[in-house]
């Protein structure tokens, strides 16, 4: 049994590993802490001092959600109106909007940094090229002006946080009216359409985010992302911006959801960009991938409207542009909690991560923080555990007898069953008293997994001397010319695996307990070596543990 269980939960890490080596970012240069950040200064309304974006090629094919995808044009080369770029902010955000389209260029948040691109700048969630895309288009083709994603808009401040937007086609008059919340990173966004002509139009509001990612940690797991009908859909997103299907198959196309769409967008580990419609039940969406040069795109597109001569139609969206701090997205509502994946026991992973943020309050360290948490873990589990070691001291004493009753009915079945049973009984030893217990660590282990891998409390906070990031894998130095890290928590990982499955009794054959105890360290080593090393830190400090107490367990039995 505990072969089987560990061989099962070695392949499903294994399965998870090699996804996170397949996407993930390159390590952060050893031995160079990051800076701290220095704050910034506000900039003007007409000046945002906003950094532009690493560039990516202009998408040359994006569907709508409607029957048939149309081209979508590139920005033009040549502008027809001189482009003006009105900036907002507030304590939290700086955004930067553009009469190109009447979108949004520029989304920076000021109290977030990136440690891992030169100079330290604040968090960008607009990542493609400014220059030729803009975020909350809306074509409006319907209109008969052909797509108007990039169409010259005229811009009127409403204030130090809103901005109105005006275009007019064919008669019918757009308005695009953003603002910014105070203290907040949610943006409302209300879009009306007046028909000045004398044309009964039908058209349909569809606003869309494209998103591309960033060789740094916060752009790992990329994804568009969906909650619809009560649960949350990803499109993972390779660094190129092509779908990843998975090793078991998955789409690879635009995923479409016809209705009940609470919001959509694009999702990394630590941010959200969301779009969060008025009506769910009356919103649809499509996931574009993108890839070969053209941005990823996240579209929301509600049912078409009947608009008669005269007449104004209008639509309502919030967008949610920050950090995914549980706090601020359960108070946003429309189920944007779900983004923060939290596993099979979520109750479990909000504990933990109360936990972890609550021990930090009183040791500002999240390193020690961690090995305090795992203490405690074992602590609570050391019954359960000590059963467990117990159970297999046990089994390892009677393993002789088993062998014996094993040959002498190997050719009768149900008489080795029973001699089995009774010996079990004889010996006092419970066959199922070792498996229960590891079911039990199961969700224990699940919901710290969740809490340490996705908690955005520790992004960038280091632990001491070489660790500098305990949500990314740690590395003591990158060997020349290989540019191969070495990370020494992983390494040690696998040392106390090999440690504690020689001091662990077995009932399996001797030479396939040696096999075991080589392939499931180099294994787990191999697996955990693309970890965050705050994950790697608490398996490590556990298995330490583990080896106390499996030592204490063999010399009380030996002075027996």
């Amino acid at each position: 049994m505990e072969r089987n269980f560990l061989l099962a939960l070695a392949l499903s890490f294994l399965v998870l590993t090699l996804w996170t080596f397949y996407t993930a970012p390159p390590a952060p240069p050893p031995g160079a802490p990051p800076a701290a950040p220095a704050p910034s200064a506000p900039e003007g309304p007409e000046s945002p001092g906003l950094p532009a974006p690493a560039p990516a090629a202009p998408p040359t094919a994006v569907p709508v959600p409607a029957p048939s995808a149309q081209a979508t044009p590139q920005a033009p080369a040549q502008p027809a109106a001189e482009e003006r770029v009105v900036a907002l902010e507030t304590d939290r955000v700086r955004a930067a909007f553009t009469t190109r389209g009447g979108g949004l260029v520029h989304w920076q948040l000021r109290e977030w940094d990136d440690a891992y691109l030169p100079g330290r700048p604040r968090v960008e969630l607009t990542t493609f090229d400014p220059t030729r895309e803009v975020a909350l288009f809306t074509p409006f083709e319907e209109l008969g002006g052909g797509d108007l994603r990039f169409a010259p808009y005229v811009a009127e401040q409403d204030g130090p946080l809103a901005v109105e937007f005006r275009h007019s086609v064919g008669g019918v008059e757009i308005r695009k009216r953003y603002a910014l919340e105070p203290d907040s990173y949610l943006l409302s966004l209300r879009i009306a359409l007046e028909n000045r002509s004398d044309r009964l139009l039908r058209p349909t509001f569809q606003v869309g985010w494209p998103t591309v990612g960033r060789p740094t940690p916060d752009w790992t797991e990329l994804s568009l992302a969906a909650y619809v009908d009560g649960s949350a859909e990803h499109l993972r997103l390779a660094p190129g911006g092509a779908a990843v299907g998975g090793f078991f198959g998955g789409s690879a196309g635009p995923v479409e959801h016809p209705s009940d769409v609470d919001w959509a967008g694009a999702d990394t580990r630590y941010f959200l960009a969301a779009l969060l419609p008025e009506v769910p039940r009356d919103a649809g969406s499509r996931l574009i991938p993108g890839g070969n040069g053209r941005s990823a795109t996240a579209e929301i597109a509600q049912v078409a409207v009947n608009l008669p001569p005269g007449q104004t139609a209008a639509r309502e969206y919030r967008v949610y542009l920050g950090p995914k701090e549980s706090e601020r997205l359960e108070a946003a509502g429309a189920n944007l909690d779900q983004a923060i994946q939290k596993g099979w026991f979520p109750a479990l992973t909000d504990f933990f991560t109360a936990v972890l943020v609550a021990t930090h309050r009183v040791i500002p360290n999240y390193g020690i923080a961690i090995i305090l948490i795992t203490v405690v873990v074992r602590l609570l589990m050391y019954p359960v555990m000590q059963r467990q070691m117990q159970s297999m001291k046990r089994m390892s004493a009677i393993q002789p007898r088993l062998k014996e009753v094993q040959e002498k009915y190997a050719d009768d079945r149900q008489k080795q069953s029973e001699e089995m049973m009774k010996l079990y009984r004889e010996s006092g030893f419970n066959p199922l008293s070792g498996c229960l217990p590891m079911l039990l660590q199961l969700p224990v282990f699940i919901g710290l997994y969740y809490a340490l891998q996705g908690s955005i409390q520790l992004r960038q906070e280091p632990f001491f001397g070489w660790i500098h990031d305990l949500a990314a894998p740690e590395a003591l130095f990158v060997v020349p010319g290989l540019e191969l890290p070495v990370r020494l928590l992983p390494i040690l990982m696998g040392g106390s695996m090999v440690l504690q499955a020689r001091l662990t009794p077995t009932t399996v054959d001797p030479a396939q307990a040696r096999m075991m105890n080589t392939i499931m360290p180099v294994m787990f080593t191999f697996m955990f070596y693309q970890f965050a090393s705050g994950l790697v830190l608490y398996w490590l400090v556990s298995n330490l543990l583990g080896i106390g107490q499996q030592l204490l367990i063999n010399r009380s039995s030996e002075a027996k």
